[in-house]
Parts: structure tokens; C-alpha cells; sequence
């Protein structure tokens, strides 16, 4: 909202305070408006029980036939031995009866081989699911692309070097730098072979060669001897002495001293001993001229080092150039009379930028992200390993029904009667597996029998002693029949069994049921049987019918009555789907006394009356949860 600059501020805060009691109220007319509407809304809500239903497995169907003339027989098993016979041939039997004992022990040892098995199956399972995982999560190889070569940089030009380069350092070589201290000596720029004079020695060290000493000028005799010296004498002396004068004597000298008698000569003095100091290649005492006459006299110079002791440095850079790296170099204290050697690089000075010369390697290696596959090997890799995961599936799948099947043939290591009989004939089991016959067979005489197979996923879940509901075709009744017996071997081919939700390639077992009550069957009949598989989810769970459940952003939830008899959205965990239409509920927020609304239409909202909670109590008796007429 733009204002004028001249607007009064009294005005814009009536404005803004309008504005937003403008909003109040909307806000408030709104809230009274949908709680009025949910307080005058009424909905038909329905009692849980009447709309859920509960799950105790899954059926099965099969196929089988009615026989009055039941047959158990019993064949040999390699895999088995047995340990006992109760009964001999022409004995009566009746169902339950124990027959004969398997061996235990090496059964027992089978289930335990069984369990090992299944363990390494799920094993490689997991290691194949992790390294599909890892090929999943695999960046492709990408041809890394060759980089532009980098143009040389340009050198920085190194400035030109301003002290002097000595091959010789005498006591007029002039530092380019240094105060002679320790802390700051001389320093000198040399070569490799550079030497040191016995001149620069002498002034390093602080001693005074004689011979640069001037000779002191005699003072004539002003009082002539008896007699002149003939000649000055040539020895030289130790040192000056100074002249006594004698007392004058009567005897005028005859002539006076033609010549002053000159001062002996000093015998130098002998420099220290100096440690360290074998790497001097010459020691350059006095210059001699081409003939090896006496030294020619030089120009005077016009810088002389100081009398010492001083510290002096000698260096050596690259190209002879101080602002270069230094090579070597070595240092002298005249005062501690040390030498050494050193070669740790002297830090460059600030303004002096060096070039860098280095340059990319074109053998560099490049991070492919951890792999050297391209986008269609992995693909292909990934294809193949969810292959193999499929087939590795299918095995740990084998080797649970295997298990099973050993757990079973444990569990029924007593062989028991299945008939009501007798024990027709009994032979010994060479004999039986030369012929492929049985060794035991009971013949029964009474009631009828169907003779039918199962899926062998149900093995485990259906067991001997089970009760399955048969239906006749012929006469349309419904017989109960209880389970008897189960096959140990599988079926040659699977004709008997027609389930369409069971695998068609897999293996089928027959088994045996019988019917007690079997009042309008007759030999042979076609009996439809249904089997009621145990599940290992079986439980007392609610499964309410889909349609009462509804979903928003908080999840699932229903209408639910509440203590003041209004609907409340209530929000719940589900689970399994079964028989297509309804939903687990695994949370316990709601129970079969509850009663939930139809969660759709105008007047489904939460706070609506609930309307019907007394009066549908028996309106739906005689009709099962699935909607069907019971």
C-alpha cells in the first residue's frame, strides 16, 4: 500500500488497525462457520466388527479322488535306515499304530547339513545384493579430456649482479655486503676456486705484518765519537733501539756519520695455527712478474678491509650472480679462529620474484571416481549381477524347502498306520529295492479315502493330522476329511494339482485324507478340495474393509466415534492387503467395538454427529464380514 509522503500517521494507524480487524473477523466467521457446520452435521457410522474380517492363511485348491480300498504302502530309502519294525506280516492295524522307526542320528545330521546350506545361500545373497548396491552407486568412466599445454610463463629477469667476483680475496677485496661482526660479517663473492692471500689472513686475524711497518728514521749524533764507524752495520737487529747518547770526550770526531745506520730488519711474526682450514688450495703470499724477478709494484688501491679480527662469509651462487640460489660457501671468525663450511640456502630477498618453471605432466592421472567401467559395462554388469541375485534368490528359496523337507522327514522318523487294516506283506529291503517294490504294505477295508497333491510351498504349513473341506461334483455335498499321510517324494508330473496362484514348474507331493463320515460317495469319485495353509502372520489382527480408510498428508486415518459421540479423524498403521479389498490394522487405536464413519462425502467431517450406533446392532446379522450371506 503505498502513501503519500504527506500522509498523516494518525491516519495510516487507523488504516493498518482496520485491516486487521478486517481479518479477524473473516478468520472468525470462517471458524464459526465450519464449527457450525460440523456441529449440525449428522453421519451413519458402523460398528468395526461388522465391517472387518479376520485372516488365519491362505487356501489352496487341489483335485483328488474318493477310494474305498486304501492302500498304505511303504518303500525303501537309501537316505534312511531303519532301526526298528513293530509289526509283522498278517497283523491287524488301525490308524496311528506305529509301523516301524527311522534312525534318528544321521537325520538329525541331514536338517543340521540342511541349516548350513541355507545359511551360505542367504550369505552370498547378501554379498551379491552389496555389490549390486556398489555397481549401483559406481560413477562411469569418462575419457578425461587432454588439457590445453599452458604457455610458458615469462621469467622474471633477474637483476644483474652488483658485487665484484673474486678468485683471489686479498686485503683489498671489497664485501658487497656485511659489517665484519658476527652477526653481520663481511661477505664476499667468489668462485669455486677462489683462495685467500696471506695479506687478507693477517687483517682477518688482526695481525700486523712487519713488513709493511715504514723503518723509523735514525737520529744523527750530534756529539762526534773518537772515531767514525766505518760503515753501517748490515745485521739487522731484533728490534729498534733507541740511540744513547755518550758523554763528549776531549777528541773532536774527525768527520761525521756519513750515512744514518738503518733499523734492522723485524722477523715477522708467525700466524696462529688455524683448525679446519686444509680446503684452502693456495696460499698466495707475494706476486712475482713473468722471469720470476722480484714483484712489480702495483697501483695503489683504493679500499683496504679494516685491521681485524672480523668475520668474514664466502659464497658461491649460480652464475655467479648474488641474487641467484647459493651453491656454497664458507665462513671465518678472525677472533675465534674457526672456519666452516656451509650450504643452506640463503632466503631470497623480497623484491626479487624467481621463475617458476615447472610445467604440467602430461603422464598426470585423472580421478575417474573410483572406476575404470564405462556407462555400458556398468550397465551390463549391473543386468548381469540383478541376474544372478534373481537365481541366488531362487537357491535360498531351494534351500529352505529342502530344510523343511528334512525337517519333516525328522519329525516323522515313526512311521505310523494311515489305515485301518492289515499288514498284507512284509519283505526284506534288498529285495524290495532290487524290484522297486514296496517292503511293507498295509491293506485297508474300510471308510474311503481321497488320494490328492499339494504345492510344495505348502510343506511346513500343511501337516498330517490337518482337516481339509471336499466337495463332490456328482452329489454336491461337503465332506471333512483329515490328513493322514504325506508323501516324502515328489510327484513325476503335477496333473492332480490345479491351484493358479501355485508355480507350475514346481514339485507336488501327494498326500492322503480320510473321510470319517462318507455317506453318498462312491469308488472314484471327483472330490474339489480346498486346503487351509497356516500362516506364520496368523493373528487376531483387524483387516477392516478398504473403503472406511482414507488417506491425507498425516497419513492414513478413519472417522472414528469418540466419548462425545462425534466422529474424530483418527490416524493408524496398517499392514498387509488380503482378499483384495481389506487393510491391515496393526496399530491399536482401533478395536471390533469401535464404530468408524464412511470417511467421503459432504457430511464425513470431523466433529459430525454420529448417527446409527444403537440401531445398526442387528441389522446385519446373518451376513458375514465379507458381505456375504452366511
Amino acid at each position: 500500500m503505498n502513501l503519500p509522503a504527506n500522509f498523516p500517521l494518525k491516519k495510516v494507524i487507523i488504516t493498518v488497525v482496520s485491516v486487521v480487524i478486517v481479518i479477524a473477523l473473516i478468520i472468525t466467521g470462517v471458524t464459526v462457520a465450519v464449527n457450525g457446520k460440523a456441529a449440525n452435521a449428522t453421519v451413519d457410522v458402523e460398528q468395526v466388527s461388522n465391517i472387518s474380517t479376520q485372516y488365519w492363511g491362505d487356501q489352496s485348491s487341489t483335485y483328488g479322488n474318493a477310494t474305498s480300498d486304501f492302500v498304505q504302502e511303504l518303500y525303501p530309502d537309501k537316505e534312511k535306515a531303519i532301526s526298528k519294525i513293530f509289526v509283522k506280516e498278517g497283523d491287524t492295524v488301525k490308524i496311528g499304530d506305529t509301523l516301524l522307526q527311522y534312525d534318528t542320528t544321521k537325520l538329525q545330521l541331514k536338517v543340521e547339513s540342511k541349516e548350513l546350506e541355507e545359511k551360505k545361500k542367504k550369505y552370498e545373497l547378501e554379498q551379491a545384493e552389496k555389490e549390486l548396491t556398489k555397481l549401483q552407486n559406481t560413477a562411469p568412466y569418462v575419457e578425461p579430456a587432454i588439457p590445453e599445454p599452458e604457455p610458458e610463463p615469462t621469467p622474471t629477469p633477474v637483476p644483474e649482479s652488483q658485487a665484484e667476483l673474486y678468485t683471489e680475496i686479498t686485503e683489498h677485496s671489497k664485501p658487497f655486503k656485511g659489517a665484519g661482526t658476527e652477526e653481520d660479517p663481511y661477505v664476499f663473492l667468489c668462485t669455486e676456486d677462489a683462495v685467500l692471500t696471506k695479506g687478507f689472513l693477517l687483517k682477518l686475524l688482526g695481525v700486523t705484518d712487519p713488513r709493511a711497518t715504514p723503518t723509523p728514521t735514525p737520529t744523527p749524533t750530534p756529539t762526534p765519537s773518537a772515531e767514525p764507524t766505518a760503515q753501517p752495520s748490515e745485521v739487522p737487529t731484533a728490534a729498534p733501539q733507541p740511540m744513547v747518547t755518550p758523554e763528549p770526550t776531549a777528541e773532536p770526531t774527525t768527520a761525521p756519520t756519513e750515512a744514518p745506520t738503518p733499523a734492522p730488519p723485524i722477523e715477522p711474526t708467525e700466524a696462529p695455527t688455524v683448525s679446519g682450514m686444509a680446503w684452502f688450495k693456495q696460499m698466495t703470499f707475494t706476486k712475482t712478474n713473468e722471469t720470476g724477478g722480484e714483484s712489480v709494484p702495483t697501483p695503489e688501491p683504493d679500499f683496504t678491509l679494516p685491521d681485524g679480527p672480523f668475520v668474514a662469509r664466502f659464497e658461491v651462487h649460480e652464475q655467479d650472480n648474488e641474487n641467484l640460489p647459493l651453491v656454497k660457501g664458507w665462513q671465518m671468525d678472525g677472533d675465534k679462529i674457526s672456519a666452516g663450511f656451509f650450504n643452506e640456502v640463503i632466503s631470497e630477498p623480497d623484491d626479487i620474484q624467481m621463475p617458476d618453471l615447472s610445467y604440467a605432466d602430461p603422464g598426470i592421472s585423472y580421478d575417474t571416481g573410483g572406476s575404470m567401467y564405462t556407462a555400458e559395462e556398468l550397465q551390463q554388469m549391473i543386468a548381469d549381477k540383478k541376474q544372478q541375485i534373481q537365481d541366488l534368490k531362487l537357491n535360498v528359496k531351494q534351500a529352505a524347502h529342502d530344510l523343511e523337507k528334512a525337517k519333516l522327514d525328522l519329525e516323522n522318523a515313526t512311521i505310523k498306520s494311515t489305515v485301518n487294516g492289515v499288514v498284507k506283506s512284509l519283505t526284506d529291503l534288498d529285495t524290495a529295492m532290487s524290484t522297486s517294490s514296496p517292503f511293507l504294505v498295509v491293506s485297508g477295508g474300510d471308510g474311503f479315502y481321497i488320494t490328492a497333491s499339494l504345492n510344495e510351498s505348502l510343506l511346513g504349513k500343511v501337516h498330517v493330522g490337518d482337516t481339509v473341506m471336499a466337495s463332490s461334483w456328482e452329489n454336491g455335498q461337503m465332506y471333512e476329511a483329515e490328513i493322514v499321510q504325506i508323501s516324502d517324494f515328489p510327484n513325476d508330473n503335477s496333473n492332480y494339482y490345479y491351484d493358479g496362484s501355485s508355480n507350475p514348474n514346481s514339485s507336488t507331493y501327494q498326500f492322503t485324507a480320510r473321510i470319517a463320515d462318507a455317506d453318498g460317495l462312491k469308488n472314484g469319485m471327483g472330490l474339489d478340495i480346498t486346503l487351509q495353509a497356516a500362516s506364520d502372520n496368523a493373528s487376531n489382527a483387524i483387516y477392516l474393509f478398504k473403503a472406511y480408510i482414507r488417506s491425507d498428508d498425516g497419513g492414513k486415518y478413519v472417522l472414528k466415534v469418540g466419548d462425545d459421540n462425534r466422529v474424530h479423524k483418527t490416524y493408524i498403521k496398517t499392514g498387509k492387503t488380503i482378499y483384495n479389498q481389506y487393510l491391515e490394522i496393526k496399530s491399536d487405536t482401533l478395536t471390533e467395538e469401535d464404530y468408524v464413519a464412511f470417511p467421503y462425502g459432504t457430511s464425513a467431517i470431523d466433529g459430525a454427529k454420529a448417527n446409527g450406533m444403537e440401531e445398526n446392532t442387528d441389522e446385519n446379522d446373518g451376513i458375514d464380514a465379507r458381505g456375504l450371506d452366511a
